[in-house]
């Protein structure tokens, strides 16, 4: 296979790795020629023994997702290495490296677009940071710091101090919040209930500036 990461295997090389597979399973039902008796017996036992070998692949897949999840992928690298889409792999493989508490985190670059959405600075930068923004419901009830990234670095927090507020013109919220200071900041990390501080590395992620962070 070429060595550049992330790079797909040739025909020859996945044929390769189905007979070893192949092999490996038949090795394992204790047989040598299924197909020469013409009975289905041992086709059967070949069939349970991939079915097993099946089950031992979904269990390492889901612990490699989660490892690459706590060193720092996100959903889209997952999706991209299994071949499909950041939504499923968040629904396949979320639930096993989320904790209990959550945080919001808008991670962006520092630009402003033609709408005036973005790095605006001044007394207009809260309310592009409080949203809309697609949070779900059980997000919106645990949620109780949001985390704003630029440019891959967090830059500030704000408490969510009194909820969220429905968007008039889609189904997205606003979180309604304080912005923190250092030592408030420090703080709340030090509890252990802010998983993000500002200087903390926070890619943006292609495609969406919101995520909910689990921890």
């Amino acid at each position: 296979m070429d060595d550049e990461p992330g790079a797909e295997p040739t025909t020859a090389e996945q044929a390769e790795l189905i007979r070893a597979v192949e092999q490996l399973a038949r090795d394992w039902a204790g047989m040598q020629n299924p197909s020469a008796t013409g009975e289905p017996d041992g086709e059967l036992r070949l069939l349970a023994v991939l079915k097993k070998i099946d089950e031992a692949c979904q269990a390492a897949a889901a612990r490699a997702a989660v490892a690459a999840l706590k060193q720092g992928a996100g959903f889209e690298d997952l999706g991209e290495a299994w071949g499909f889409s950041w939504q499923a792999a968040s629904k396949r493989w979320g639930h096993l490296a989320r904790g209990e508490r959550v945080a919001v985190v808008i991670s962006r670059r520092n630009r402003v677009h033609r709408d005036g959405y973005g790095e605006v600075d001044g007394d207009g930068q809260y309310d592009m940071d409080r949203g809309a923004w697609p949070v779900g419901d059980e997000v919106r009830r645990k949620a109780r710091y949001a985390v704003i990234a630029v440019d891959g670095t967090v830059r500030r927090v704000y408490k969510i101090t009194d909820g969220w507020e429905p968007d008039q013109h889609s189904p997205k919220w606003h979180f309604t919040g304080t912005l923190l200071d250092d030592p408030e900041i420090e703080a709340a990390h030090a509890a252990g209930d802010l998983p993000l501080k500002p200087g903390d590395s926070c890619p943006t992620q292609r495609g969406r500036a919101y995520r909910p962070h689990w921890f």
